[in-house]
């Protein structure tokens, strides 16, 4: 069954179709007023073993808000133009050498190359918006389509959506060649005129935001399955992204540079929504701006199975208190950041965490103690 819901009440439009005589049966129509000011069309395909959910933005292209418009113009012109460029490039010169191959074809200027960057600075924000590869770049025009829609309306901010892919996509790249130069001193296999991949912040950095903005929001269920009759929802996203682009780089491409720019992108991307990011909400018609979000729910273990997470917690809390306590790069979070985080992030739907609160009371006064011991 498909249903469309409009979030306009006695919409014309949806009452047109819905007695039109051509209409199908297993199409419906129903009208509902939307929590959010902007109106929203949401379609659900029901079958016997699944139920997927689409967007409106996968529709109608003139839903589309502008800077999502903008990236995925962007995106397209100079993925094509690489393309143009590397298809011509390698025409003329197979005529003389039988055995070159179409991927051995590379382009600095528009590709992350670290041997060649100081050349070619440009290259670290040119190549947030290229792809190589036909099922990246399906991905990505997908993410960007529908993830950037939703993200640029719940942001309500073209600017910050730009500034998440752009500079926080150019300082990704930088920190990934820093990497990559660094270890290839000690490790001579990595060949640093090979291309990075420089645009996994969409791909990567858009399902981080979709956990944060619908954690319990089902993005498709499966039914009638016994054990496998799961609802999947957008939680669970980032941790599925990371286990295909992990184990495709560990099993199939064996490429280790790759692996690395995609656990950079993740970190980074999660490190910036998580304590940098300055957004206005009018949660509680306050209009007030949000440093990072310090809710329970956002902390880096719950991205992760609970099978490892007691392996992990004692690691993220170390790395936690030497990067807020000793270093001070990353901010403390008080208890009044983290009660407004949860607040916002349980308006957001996300569940709340019980038992934690004793807990994380005692550790922020741990963190309050270990700073004035560590003061002159």
């Amino acid at each position: 069954m498909l249903i469309f819901n409009c979030g306009v009440n006695e919409c014309k439009t949806c009452l047109q179709i819905l007695h039109s005589p051509t209409l199908f049966s297993h199409i419906s129509f129903t009208t509902q007023q939307p929590e959010r000011t902007e109106s929203v069309i949401i379609m659900h395909w029901n079958s016997r073993f699944i139920e997927i959910n689409t967007s409106k933005s996968l529709l109608n292209i003139r839903d589309v808000p502008g800077a999502t418009q903008f990236l995925t113009l962007s995106y397209t012109i100079f993925s094509t133009t690489l393309y143009v460029l590397r298809r011509s490039t390698y025409n003329k010169l197979e005529k003389s050498d039988d055995n070159l191959e179409f991927s051995s074809i590379v382009s600095p200027i528009l590709q992350l190359i670290p041997a060649t960057l100081l050349k070619y600075p440009y290259s670290i924000v040119l190549s947030n918006l290229i792809d190589v590869k036909i099922w990246k770049a399906i991905a990505n025009l997908v993410f960007l389509l529908i993830g950037g829609s939703h993200i640029e309306r719940s942001w309500n901010s073209s600017k910050e959506l730009l500034k998440f892919v752009l500079i926080i996509g150019s300082l990704t790249n930088m920190l990934t060649v820093t990497i990559t130069a660094t270890l290839s001193l000690f490790f001579p296999a990595i060949d640093l005129n090979s291309p990075l991949d420089g645009n996994y912040t969409m791909i990567i950095g858009f399902p981080i935001i979709l956990k944060q903005l619908y954690p319990e929001t089902t993005i498709f269920r499966l039914k009638n399955l016994g054990y496998f009759s799961k609802n999947f929802r957008f939680k669970l996203l980032p941790i599925f992204i990371m286990f295909i682009l992990t184990f495709s780089q560990l099993f199939v491409f064996h490429h280790f540079a790759q692996l690395l720019s995609i656990w950079i992108t993740f970190f980074s991307s999660w490190t910036y929504l998580r304590f940098y990011q300055v957004l206005q909400i009018n949660f509680e018609n306050t209009g007030d701006c949000l440093l990072g979000d310090a809710s329970d729910t956002f902390q880096l273990i719950y991205f992760f199975p609970d099978l490892i997470k007691p392996v992990l917690r004692p690691i993220f809390d170390f790395t936690y208190n030497i990067l807020s306590v000793r270093l001070k790069i990353v901010r403390s979070f008080e208890i009044d950041d983290i009660d407004r985080g949860n607040s916002v992030a349980e308006h957001r739907g996300a569940k709340k965490i019980t038992n934690t609160t004793e807990e994380r009371r005692k550790q922020l006064a741990l963190q309050i103690l270990q700073e004035r011991m560590v003061e002159p």
